[in-house]
C-alpha cells in the first residue's frame, strides 16, 4: 500500500468543523495528516503535529527560495499550497504521496477511492479543499515549471495579492497539470462540494449536481442523501466540502454514526428516521434569500473582507 500524507499548515482559530474533519481523519487511519501549528491539534496516531508559530513557518518557506517571498499573512499560505512537498521535503521525505487540503470538510473512506491504480497517477483531484501529488521530484518541483500563458511561481510568492496560483480557472498549478500533463492526471470528481449559503442554503452539490441533500457518515463512510420522487437515495463521496459555514453547530454526541446538515453536525437519529431525514432535506430558499441579501449589502457598504 502506497503512504499518503496530508499537510495541513495552520495557524488561528481551528474551524467549527474541526471535531467533526477529525473524526473522520481518524477513521482513515492508513493516511497520515500532518500540522505545521499554533492551534490547540492533539496528536494522534495518524496525525502528526509540529507545533510552530506562523514567523516560524515563514521561515521555512523563505528558506527554501533565493528570493524574497511574501507570507504576510495565514490566508496567503494558499498560493503555497503545490509547493508543500518541495519546501518540506525533509518532513515528507518517507512518503509515496503528499497532499494538502482544507479542515472544513468531512471525510469518507479514502482508500476505497483512492486505490493502488489510482495512486499511479500524479497528480490527483486538484482542488483547493483536497490533492495529492506523488513525492518526486518531477512533480514537487512542477510548480515552479514556466509555460506560456500560465502564472508564474515567483510572481504569485511576491505579491501580498491572492493570485489564486494553487486552483483551477486562473492559469494556476491545477490548470498547468490539466492541461499540459492530462496523462499524468486522476480528476474525477468523486467529492461533493456543498453550495455556499448565499448560492442555497440547503446543499446542494456543486460537483454532482444532487440537491436538496444532506451526508450521513457511519463508521468511515460517507454518503450523500437525498429524496428523489418520495424515495430515499444514497451516494458514496470520498469527502464533502463546507465553505462558507462558520455557522455551524456541532452538537454530536457519538461520532462513529452522524448527520451533517446546512446549519449544524448531529448524532444520527434513533427514531422516526425516515420523516427527520426527510424535514433536514428539505427546501430552504428563504435562506438563501437571506444570505444573498446579506452578501449584497456588504459588498455595498464596503464592508466585504479580502482573506
Amino acid at each position: 500500500m502506497k503512504s499518503i500524507v496530508i499537510i495541513f499548515p495552520y495557524f488561528g482559530k481551528l474551524p467549527v468543523q474541526y471535531k467533526m474533519w477529525r473524526a473522520s481523519a481518524l477513521q482513515n487511519p492508513s493516511v497520515s495528516f500532518m500540522f505545521f501549528t499554533d492551534a490547540d491539534v492533539e496528536p494522534a496516531k495518524n496525525i502528526i503535529v509540529h507545533k510552530m508559530l506562523f514567523g516560524e513557518f515563514q521561515q521555512l518557506v523563505q528558506k527554501a527560495f533565493d528570493f524574497d517571498v511574501v507570507l504576510d499573512r495565514p490566508y496567503k499560505l494558499c498560493e503555497y499550497k503545490q509547493a508543500y512537498g518541495y519546501i518540506l521535503h525533509d518532513y515528507i521525505k518517507d512518503y509515496d504521496f503528499w497532499g494538502f487540503g482544507d479542515l472544513d470538510l468531512v471525510y469518507g473512506d479514502i482508500r476505497s477511492f483512492l486505490t493502488d491504480s489510482v495512486l499511479k497517477y500524479k497528480f490527483l483531484l486538484g482542488w483547493g479543499h483536497l490533492t495529492l501529488l506523488h513525492n518526486d521530484e518531477d512533480t514537487n518541483t512542477y510548480f515552479m515549471k514556466q509555460v506560456d500563458g500560465y502564472q508564474n511561481y515567483q510572481d504569485a510568492f511576491m505579491t501580498n495579492k491572492i493570485t489564486f496560483f494553487d486552483e483551477y480557472g486562473h492559469k494556476g498549478c491545477s490548470d498547468k497539470w490539466h492541461d499540459c500533463r492530462p496523462e499524468d492526471c486522476w480528476l474525477e470528481w468523486s467529492f461533493d462540494n456543498a453550495s455556499k449559503p448565499k448560492q442555497s442554503y440547503h446543499f446542494n452539490s456543486l460537483t454532482r449536481g444532487w440537491k436538496q441533500i444532506i451526508f450521513e457518515h457511519v463508521d468511515n463512510k460517507l454518503y450523500m442523501l437525498r429524496f428523489y420522487h418520495g424515495q430515499l437515495e444514497k451516494k458514496e463521496s470520498l469527502y464533502a466540502h463546507f465553505q462558507h459555514r462558520g455557522f455551524m453547530k456541532d452538537r454530536v454526541t457519538d461520532y462513529s454514526h452522524f448527520l451533517v446538515t446546512p446549519n449544524a453536525i448531529i448524532d444520527y437519529p434513533k427514531h422516526f428516521v425516515n420523516l427527520r431525514l426527510r424535514w433536514l432535506c428539505r427546501n430552504r430558499s428563504l435562506m438563501t434569500k437571506y444570505y444573498q441579501w446579506k452578501d449584497r449589502i456588504i459588498y455595498k457598504l464596503g464592508l466585504s473582507k479580502t482573506k
